[in-house]
């Protein structure tokens, strides 16, 4: 062989191994090629009864068709089982037909009712030509154990029985390797449950089949009585499987209930939901889909299926023009979609993106009308699709599914808001304690300073140092100062009193205030300026932004070791200006570059850290720099240090109705 032909002997085995179908053609050519050999080899060209007459051909034909016709379903979890009176047609051609008669029907009356059910072509060829399988197979051990002549007796009936469920036993093996090739994996838990009902199923219809063959063996022209418990047995069938299936949905109507309602958060409620009604509606896929509260047609959605196939809360954007969730959000009502589809439109888009091939769709009631939709499709098996009572019973399943999940929506936002109450009594528990220790500090040093000059004996001391001690009682009164005004204006923030005042500012004037102002604060620091002369004039409040700036600088100060530097730079960016300022600290860690805008919060929240404070500086720079119509953030922060940037439109948000009369400066 050479390397191409092994190339595409390997391509093809794959395409094999990836294939169920093709997997199905196969054991559908290795079926036909065994009836053939045993219908070659082991038929015999006779039976060894000699009937009082002999079924005709068409008669066979319309037998078979009709045995096949009378077909009930039986639904056992997620595979489905076929029963019909074959048997009976069976039974009848091993008595009363020739092994040829007996073949050839059920080869031609099988296959026809198959077609009239609609059923695919793999599937009509995998069902005849076991059915034809079958049938020689019975007609073997029939004629090797049945009487020979006219009479018929218990050995007769035995070789009925027998040839019966030894067709039966190959059928039901062929159908689990038929369904283990199509799905790729080993089925044969389907065995013993076909066994179970299929046994109970045969052994009936044979016991009444053999009392038909008595009665016309001996009196034909009482074959019409035949009619009636033929036709009751079936109707005794559906009667049961019918109550069966009922019993079974409003079970699993009850657990889905109960398995939502105890699930403790909403994507679990979600998976319950989806896993109780793929199994209730006998469906291959399961999709909730939840409407966004914020943005139109964005939704997110979950969908189970096929096979263990799971996608949880995904983001998609829902297009008005297609599909079905915008009919049924709109009419508030559930639609069903049944097999094969008759709405062009629909069959044309659920054929296009391969999804369903039937499916019902119902709405998710909430507080605030629709909130989303619940779907199931795909009916397994070709035997039936969804129908109206599936209909009301999905949506009686989407009724409770809505209470279920907005019960479930209610306990996620009360333990959100759990977990936030207790974030924000912590941060309060927090925000007590530091300031209670950074207004003591400075209250302490004050206290210290008083006592100490109303001592007696400081009235004759150095004035030089009552002086040096007013000083530190002055510096420690402007920390004490600055703290409580930090504090008011926090309030003013939150209750919303915090108005501009719009003037024309101008930026390298604020830098350079802010830097006397600090100079001597930060003496351990290099501090330095590299704002252009000629930068614009901004229309906005010049005392926040130089608060603003001062907190920054004052910020990186804190954060950044002895003797480095720390530069506030100035450039224009789109339509306002940009105010950085750059230290040379160690950084902050990347999952606190936005917690360390938050209220109270601080990188170092032990009670030994070095740095003091409140955790209210960066907060308020963000929240002023709001008012102003503009942002702060954290631009840079890595090992060499960070950059916090200030940007502040050229004019204001709104036009102030009253402007403020300053003249810009020069």
């Amino acid at each position: 062989m050479t390397q191409k032909e092994s190339s595409g002997a390997r391509k093809s085995f794959q395409w094999l191994r990836n294939n169920g179908t093709a997997r199905v053609w196969g054991l559908n050519a290795l079926i036909v090629a065994c009836a053939a050999l045993v219908v070659v080899v082991l038929v015999p060209s006779r039976s060894s009864l000699v009937p009082p007459f002999t079924i005709p051909l068409p008669l066979m034909v319309a037998v078979a068709f009709l045995g096949e016709s009378l077909v009930v379903h039986l639904q056992f979890k997620r595979d489905a089982y076929s029963f019909s009176l074959s048997e009976m047609t069976v039974i009848f051609g091993l008595f009363f037909a020739t092994p040829e008669t007996l073949i050839v029907g059920q080869l031609v009356g099988s296959g026809l009712a198959l077609v009239v059910r609609r059923q695919s072509l793999l599937k009509v060829v995998f069902n005849v030509s076991h059915y034809v399988l079958e049938a020689a197979l019975a007609t073997v051990i029939f004629n090797a154990i049945a009487d020979s002549g006219t009479g018929i007796g218990a050995r007769s009936w035995l070789g009925a029985f027998l040839a019966a469920f030894s067709a039966m036993f190959v059928s039901i093996w062929m159908v689990a390797f038929a369904i283990s090739l199509s799905e790729g994996r080993l089925r044969l838990d389907t065995v013993p449950t076909s066994f179970m009902y299929g046994g109970a199923v045969m052994a009936t219809n044979i016991s009444l089949a053999l009392i038909g063959v008595e009665t016309l063996w001996l009196k034909p022209e009482a074959a019409w009585l035949l009619v009636v418990p033929v036709l009751l047995l079936f109707m005794s069938y559906r009667a049961y499987l019918s109550q069966r299936e009922k019993r079974e949905t409003v079970e699993l109507l009850y657990e889905s209930s109960r398995s939502v309602q105890h699930s403790r958060s909403g994507e679990q409620a979600i998976i319950t939901l989806l896993t109780q009604a793929r199994e209730m509606f006998r469906a291959e896929t399961a999709q909730l889909t939840i409407f966004s509260e914020d943005e139109e047609c964005i939704a997110y959605r979950t969908t189970l299926g096929p096979g263990e196939i799971a996608d949880v809360m995904q983001r998609v954007e829902l297009n008005p023009r297609e599909g079905v969730w915008a009919r049924v959000a709109s009419e508030d009502k559930a639609i069903l979609i049944p097999r094969p589809i008759e709405n062009e439109r629909l069959r044309l888009h659920f054929a296009a993106r391969h999804i369903f091939k039937d499916a019902m769709v119902a709405p998710l009631s909430g507080g605030d009308g629709v909130i989303g939709t619940l779907l199931v499709g795909d009916r397994l098996g070709e035997v039936s699709t969804f129908d109206q009572e599936d209909l009301k019973m999905f949506e009686t399943l989407a009724n409770h599914a809505s209470v279920s999940l907005e019960n479930a929506r209610l306990v996620d936002r009360l333990k959100e808001s759990l977990a936030h109450l207790t974030e924000m009594n912590r941060l309060k528990d927090d925000f007590v304690a530091a300031v209670s220790h950074e207004l003591r500090t400075p209250l302490t040093s004050i206290q210290g300073y008083v006592k100490t000059l109303l001592r007696p004996e400081m009235r004759d001391y150095d004035p030089d140092a009552q002086v040096s001690f007013l000083e530190a009682v002055d510096r420690q009164s402007e920390r004490l100062r600055s703290l409580i005004e930090d504090l008011l204006v926090v309030a003013r923030l939150d209750a919303h009193e915090v108005s501009p005042t719009w003037m024309p500012v101008n930026v390298e004037r604020v830098a350079d205030r802010v830097l006397v102002e600090l100079r001597d604060r930060a003496s351990e620091h290099e501090l330095s300026m590299e704002v252009p002369a000629d930068i614009p004039t901004v229309e906005s409040d010049e005392g926040k932004i130089q608060q603003i700036v001062t907190n920054l600088v004052d910020n990186a100060c804190k954060y950044s070791p002895s003797g480095t530097k720390v530069r506030i730079t100035g450039q224009v960016e789109g339509d306002g200006v940009t105010i950085s300022v750059v230290d040379q600290g160690n950084g902050i860690p990347l999952d606190q570059h936005e917690r360390i805008f938050d209220r109270f919060y601080q990188v170092d929240q032990s009670s030994t850290r070095k740095v003091g404070g409140t955790g209210l500086g960066l907060y308020l720079c963000r929240r002023l720099a709001e008012a102003l119509g503009g942002r702060v953030w954290l631009e840079r922060s890595d090992e060499s240090g960070s950059t916090f940037s200030l940007w502040v439109p050229s004019q204001p948000p709104v036009a102030p109705p009253i402007r403020t009369s300053h003249s810009a400066p020069a």
